[in-house]
């Protein structure tokens, strides 16, 4: 059910589409006949991208050719940064958008779904989103992205941003109706954000949030969200956590008239919440399709259910297969349900059996209840807690491999503020140092800066020849360059000029590729702390001398590569300022080198 949820229906016949194609564009050349296309056509209403994949040149061009169609409503764009990395989806969604800043469009469908593109990605749309061109915003799909609790952070801010500009604007408020995210790991603290969000909004009618590692505190937050959307039709929290929410959920879910669809498949909500939920929808009169399979219900909350459900009209689909009814319990349901004619669509062939001795079961002695409830909530309190802490780790990057030692290093954070001009494209926020940001890689960085020596073993790297000796020329040279750069960064033996001596050769050294280009950038990012690291977890990395670095990217500018000087430029432009005088300088000369 959520690979549908990726999917965007064809709205209008005012469409172009350009789906599954298998395009690559890798430069404005390759998509020259796709732009002719959109420039041509006289009435564009939806551009449909899905199934192809474009980089940051490509994008640049069809942005621009967009910025020619101010009627343009739906940017059906899933599945269009397959083989990307991450690093490149940012930027590539603000050239895809700059244009209909301003030139006047009114959206009404956005779909990314199905692009990995993390929390990260979030950052390169949310301008876009909290801009006048979304004012008219009422159906959101970003499935099966990885944005993480910090995208789904980010993503409430933009919508809340754009909300409060809509009314500042004072024409048409912001009122979005879909909401689909599924398969998106927002956790407690990604949910409870976009909770907020919604809150605030007020005028959803289908939220659609499955497979998101949402745990009680997170369902708490969206039961109270939902009832403040007395609109909604739609409820899919399908495969999280409910557990000791449910008695809240179902309290919303009984305020909610207009439920067409309620789907709390896979997701612990057990008898006695199945119970109240059945409770809860008895007096629905809208009700066509309600999902509680696979909850560890047993026969008791089976019956509660069919008996609320029976005199129902509205109903079509009761799905309550996968629960431990046992075989009589299966035969009590459906005698109950004997009247509904969907009775024999009706399939309990995963039915776990019945469990005379349920854990749960009330024989008046509740003590074993209050044991499981508090064990589960110590559980999820511990692990908001833990993410939590995560968050308010020092914002410093560590090199070495001892993750106590305090550094100054590069400092990141503050909290993107609500842009009071929100057609301006900003580039990404200082919240980039807090992405969920993994980079597999089959090398270690765990350096410790070295002391000074009389004899360095790595002046000798200021020969071009040595360098080329040393990274050979492989599928390992990406990681044999980066190693090196590192270890002439954190040996404070090494001077500045030997520094951007031995960088200018490591890049002279290097034969690079589109790919071999795009990993080296990836690396490079990992190396100057601006994303994580799967080899060290949760912790940054730190440099003790950004001055050195500063300096040397500024002395090899004409050698580093355009795409690498790019991404360099958006994540410095949203670093904190750094105290020591001498440090800022050096970035701002990079900033004003790297873009003439």
């Amino acid at each position: 059910m959520t690979d549908n949820l990726s999917k965007s229906i064809k709205s209008t016949e005012h469409e172009l589409s350009w789906a599954n194609r298998g395009l690559k564009g890798n430069c404005a050349a390759d998509v020259k006949d796709l732009c002719d296309e959109i420039v041509k056509y006289k009435k564009l209403k939806a551009l449909r991208l899905e199934g192809n994949t474009i980089n940051e040149e490509a994008a640049t061009a069809i942005g621009k050719a967009l910025e020619k169609h101010s009627e343009i409503e739906r940017l059906i764009w899933n599945d269009l940064f397959t083989t990307r990395l991450k690093t490149e989806v940012p930027p590539s969604l603000i050239k895809l958008t700059q244009g209909l800043l301003t030139n006047g469009s009114h959206i009404v469908e956005i779909n990314l779904s199905d692009n990995a593109f993390g929390p990260i990605g979030v950052k390169g749309l949310e301008t876009f989103l909290s801009s006048s061109a979304c004012f008219t915003l009422e159906e959101l799909r970003l499935n099966n992205c990885g944005m993480g609790s910090m995208g789904g952070k980010l993503l409430a801010e933009a919508l809340i941003a754009c909300h409060k500009n809509s009314i500042a604007a004072g024409g048409k408020r912001f009122a979005l109706k879909q909401f689909i995210a599924g398969r998106n790991r927002l956790e407690i603290e990604g949910s409870q954000a976009l909770a907020k969000a919604f809150e605030i909004i007020g005028t959803l009618e289908v939220i659609r949030m499955p497979q998101n590692g949402i745990r009680p505190p997170g369902i708490e937050a969206l039961a109270i969200a939902f009832v403040r959307n007395r609109n909604l039709r739609v409820i899919d929290l399908n495969d999280n956590t409910i557990t000791t929410a449910a008695q809240k959920l179902a309290s919303a879910i009984e305020k909610l008239a207009k439920l067409e669809i309620i789907n709390l498949e896979s997701s612990l909500i057990r008898t006695k919440g199945a119970i109240a939920v059945a409770r809860a929808i008895v007096s629905h009169k809208n009700l066509q399709e309600l999902y509680l399979g696979c909850n560890d219900m047993h026969t008791e909350g089976g019956l509660e259910v069919a008996r609320a459900v029976k005199n129902m009209p509205s109903l079509k689909v009761l799905d309550l297969n996968g629960n431990c009814f046992g075989l009589d319990g299966i035969d009590e349901v459906r005698s109950v349900l004997e009247n509904k004619s969907f009775i024999n669509q009706m399939a309990f062939s995963d039915d776990e059996g019945s469990d005379e001795e349920e854990e749960e079961q009330d024989d008046g002695n509740e003590s074993d209840d209050e044991e499981d409830v508090e064990e589960e909530n110590d559980e999820d309190y511990q692990e908001a807690e833990e993410e939590e802490q995560d968050e308010n780790e020092s914002p410093s990057f560590f090199f070495g491999t001892n993750p106590t030692r305090q550094t100054t290093g590069f400092q990141f954070g503050g909290s993107p503020t609500i842009p009071s001009k929100p057609e301006t494209v900003n580039g990404l926020s200082n919240m980039i140092a807090k992405f969920d940001f993994n980079v597999s890689s089959s090398f270690s960085f765990g350096l410790q800066p070295t002391t000074d020596t009389k004899d360095n073993k790595l002046s000798i790297y200021n020969s071009i020849d040595k360098v080329k000796e040393h990274l050979k020329n492989d599928e390992q040279s990406i990681e044999r360059a980066i190693k090196l750069l590192e270890d002439i960064w954190n040996d404070n033996s090494v001077l500045q000029n030997d520094s951007s001596s031995v960088a200018r050769n490591i890049l002279k050294g290097l034969t690079l590729t589109n790919t071999s280009e795009r990993n080296f950038n990836e690396r490079l990012l990992v190396s100057l702390g601006f994303v994580k690291d799967e080899q060290t977890g949760r912790l940054r990395r730190a440099n003790n001398q950004p001055d050195k670095i500063y300096q040397t990217l500024i002395d090899i500018n004409q050698q580093l590569p355009k795409s690498t000087k790019n991404l360099l430029s958006i994540f410095l432009q949203n670093t904190s300022n750094d105290q020591n005088q001498r440090v800022s300088e050096l970035k701002r000369k990079l900033l004003v080198t790297m873009k003439g």
